[in-house]
């Protein structure tokens, strides 16, 4: 258990998660100093906490802990200089974790997270079973502490488990892993380490649920991995939990179950990969299989994710803001079969790879326009070039490329922003750009 009384520890990063950890730090009797790269945000914050600012010097060997907030990165010399000089570095995910009192369940990947974690919280809350719902999903860890019992559903990227070195949820889980945020971590081998992050402390008594469809997890040593392994897919019946015909099968070795039918609203194949991770981990916290089948009937999609906004003039518009990359943005195309579609593409860079969906792109006969805007537009553009497409237009800016995709769309379409690129070249995250969205298409006008 880590104590933090009497101890110097420096916050880094003035987010929410830091913001956060600073608070309840100066709770648990640290010594507290902050920084952050934004020197206004530093000097308002400490004027309204009566705390001191740090300015990363030679000096920071002389601190216990540095707590850094997701945004930051590992690789900052000073940073680099205070692990070498054995000050502990820690993220705000593992200083929550290590305070709770309940369950700790951990849920990772590159796409499908969110979802996943707003179905177990939604299932638990159906089943009455005490539940919080926290971390890279919206609201800090170490904001929602309680000395009840409760089950704390916690989404980690891979910012926050990059430094969570302690963390040891009781269940794990990991969605998938495809090229994510290599701007961040450099490489694809760097990205992967920091999700599997997540059950390097697991013991025997601990579970693990993986996705047996995924290339990267499927090839994973499972010799060396101490916790249960449980395996979900939609193709195979693998040792853990299947689909047949919309029945949901568990299989312990040669014994087979059926545990539940699945009736959802929830678009897309993608979805009954959330829905079988969601069954698995509800199970192991002990919620019976028709409690669960009908929490799943009643759960709504999330903001920003496939979220049916409005038909307009015959016109549906579909906001997927959160699809942040190429594959989770194939998924989207794919939930919506063969209806004729206009796609909204691009924004800020990760440096993710285009190659897949300009595949998935071709393959499909039913996607009319793609819209391309934003700081990856060039990049779009020469991936799509490569393989001969050209039904696309590339457009100013954000505005200008919704703009398009109206004065392009005609009954019986679906204008869909599914972007595959993060939003910071315009925005300050995906929900405002999803926001904006939602505010275009609800302003325009119906035809007489």
């Amino acid at each position: 258990m880590l104590s933090f009384k009497n101890k110097n520890v420096l916050i880094v990063g003035l987010g929410k998660s830091g913001v956060s950890a600073y608070r309840l730090l100066i709770k648990l009797g640290a010594t507290c100093f902050v920084f952050d790269d934004n020197k206004s945000i530093m000097e308002e914050f400490c004027k309204k906490e009566s705390c001191e600012a740090f300015e990363p010097t030679n000096d920071i060997e002389h601190f216990d802990f540095l707590v850094l907030s997701p945004g930051v990165s590992v690789e900052a010399a000073y940073i680099q200089t205070a692990k070498s000089c054995g000050v502990k570095i820690i993220s705000e995910l593992e200083l929550g974790a290590a305070l709770i009192s309940g369950n700790l369940v951990g849920i990772t990947g590159t796409n499908g997270k969110t979802t996943t974690c707003s179905l177990v919280f939604h299932i638990l809350q159906f089943a009455r079973k005490k539940a919080v719902l926290c971390g890279n999903i919206g609201e800090p860890i170490t904001s929602k502490l309680t000395p009840e019992f409760f089950n704390y559903i916690v989404e980690m990227s891979s910012f926050q488990l990059e430094t969570s070195n302690n963390l040891k949820p009781h269940i794990s889980a990991i969605t998938n892993i495809t090229p994510n945020h290599i701007d961040r971590h450099q490489t694809f081998e760097k990205y992967v380490s920091a999700k599997l992050n997540i059950f390097k402390n697991a013991t025997k008594k601990d579970v693990l649920v993986l996705n047996h469809d995924d290339p990267t997890l499927q090839s994973l040593d499972t010799k060396n991995i101490k916790p249960k392994i449980i395996w979900i897919s939609i193709k195979d019946n693998v040792n853990g939990y299947f689909i047949k015909n919309k029945k949901v099968f568990f299989k312990n070795r040669s014994k087979e179950e059926n545990v539940l039918t699945i009736s959802t609203t929830l678009l897309g194949a993608h979805n009954l990969y959330n829905i079988l991770f969601a069954i698995a981990i509800c199970r192991e916290l002990g919620v019976a299989p028709k409690t669960i089948e009908k929490a799943i009937e009643t759960f709504s999609p999330i903001k920003h994710r496939l979220q049916f906004v409005k038909n307009v003039n015959g016109v549906s518009y579909y906001n997927d803001s959160k699809s942040t990359t190429p594959e989770s943005t194939i998924n989207a195309i794919n939930s919506f079969g063969n209806k004729p579609l206009i796609l909204l593409l691009g924004g800020s860079d990760k440096k993710t790879p285009f190659d897949n969906l300009a595949n998935n792109i071709l393959k499909r006969k039913n996607i009319k326009l793609i819209i391309i805007y934003g700081a990856t537009a060039s990049q779009i553009v020469s991936t799509l070039s490569k393989l001969k497409i050209q039904n696309y237009i590339v457009a100013k800016d954000f505005f200008s490329a919704l703009h398009l995709a109206t004065n392009n769309a005609t009954k019986g379409d679906t204008v869909l922003l599914s972007p595959a690129c993060a939003s910071f070249d315009a925005f300050s995250s995906f929900e405002e750009r999803g926001n904006k969205f939602c505010e275009y298409v609800n302003d325009i006008k119906q035809k007489a």
